[in-house]
């Protein structure tokens, strides 16, 4: 296990004992509804008539809401010039919203998470890689079109340790825990979020031992029993996903242990080094999505399904 720094005990105990209840990403049983999704994914290819900066960049992670009665996948992406969200609409497959969030130096958004009302996203200058803004936004008032954050977590250091490529979001009875992993996942960093009070506090961090892969995407998800991670990363052919047990139901330690890994058949340029994200469903079914690495006029997406 990593070096862990603990900061604010009384804050981890208040957030870290809670019933393992919420309404964010929560299933009957992690582990078994990781290990039941379909290693072979259903392919779907989007339209995408918008202009998208895609000159030093790529996409970097996905995400399903709902807005308004429809499914939309949202999609992070970075350039040269700016970070951004491409919005896509499920049913018809097109490419319906280029949402701006930052212009450099913060050009690079990163995985993100959805849970609730709100979308992380971490916004980092990816060049310098001593600065990174993690930004929690609510989509269903707007606020994500208007890249208006309800709260914004300024991140400064040495180089490579305050950057944000990787960032998960869990509702908890009205507050939220969010991690957020630096450069190649080597540090995760816990926080507490009260959105009523605009308070943000990090709790813990977690320096990840040397063999853990370079996870590009974390999700945060839970059941009844315990909150776990799911790390996303490339090896070449496949993509990968790694099954992190984060805490326990009644202990307030982080635990931190990989307990499964599991590998995709990515097809058609996909790439869980680029975008992957974890969904779960009005039935409690989890989905794991990832596409490809360039918002081209073509984008194809994988959906891998649990059995």
């Amino acid at each position: 296990m990593g070096q862990r720094t603990l900061t604010g005990i009384s804050l981890i105990a208040h957030l870290w004992l809670w019933p393992v209840v919420g309404f964010g990403q929560q299933v009957k049983n992690v582990p078994e509804a990781f290990r039941g999704i379909s290693q072979q994914g259903e392919v779907i290819t989007l339209i995408n008539n918008l202009k998208v900066p895609t000159d030093g960049g790529h996409l970097q992670g996905v995400q399903v809401i709902e807005k308004d009665g429809m499914e939309k996948l949202l999609i992070s992406g970075s350039s040269l010039t700016q970070a951004y969200i491409l919005q896509v609409d499920i049913a018809t497959k097109k490419a319906d919203r280029f949402i701006p969030l930052m212009k450099e130096p913060y050009r690079h958004a990163g995985g993100i998470q959805v849970s609730a009302d709100y979308i992380v996203v971490g916004i980092e200058d990816n060049i310098i890689k001593t600065a990174a803004k993690v930004c929690l936004y609510d989509y269903r008032n707007d606020d994500l079109y208007d890249a208006q954050s309800s709260i914004t977590i300024e991140r400064t250091g040495e180089v490579e340790r305050p950057t944000a490529g990787a960032t998960g979001l869990l509702a908890m009875e009205g507050e939220y825990l969010m991690v957020v992993g630096n450069w190649n996942s080597r540090n995760w960093d816990f926080y507490y979020l009260n959105l009523e009070k605009y308070e943000q506090k990090l709790m813990e961090s977690f320096a990840a031992p040397d063999e853990w892969a370079a996870y590009q995407s974390i999700n945060l998800i839970m059941d009844e029993q315990a909150i776990y991670a799911i790390g996303f990363y490339q090896t070449d052919p496949v993509g990968a996903a790694d099954l992190i047990l984060v805490r326990n139901k009644e202990t307030v330690e982080l635990v931190m242990q990989k307990i499964d890994s599991k590998t995709f058949k990515c097809t058609n340029g996909v790439d869980f080094a680029t975008a992957a994200g974890l969904q779960v469903d009005q039935k409690g079914d989890l989905h794991i999505w990832g596409t490809q690495r360039d918002a081209l006029e073509r984008i194809v997406v994988n959906k891998f399904s649990q059995q």
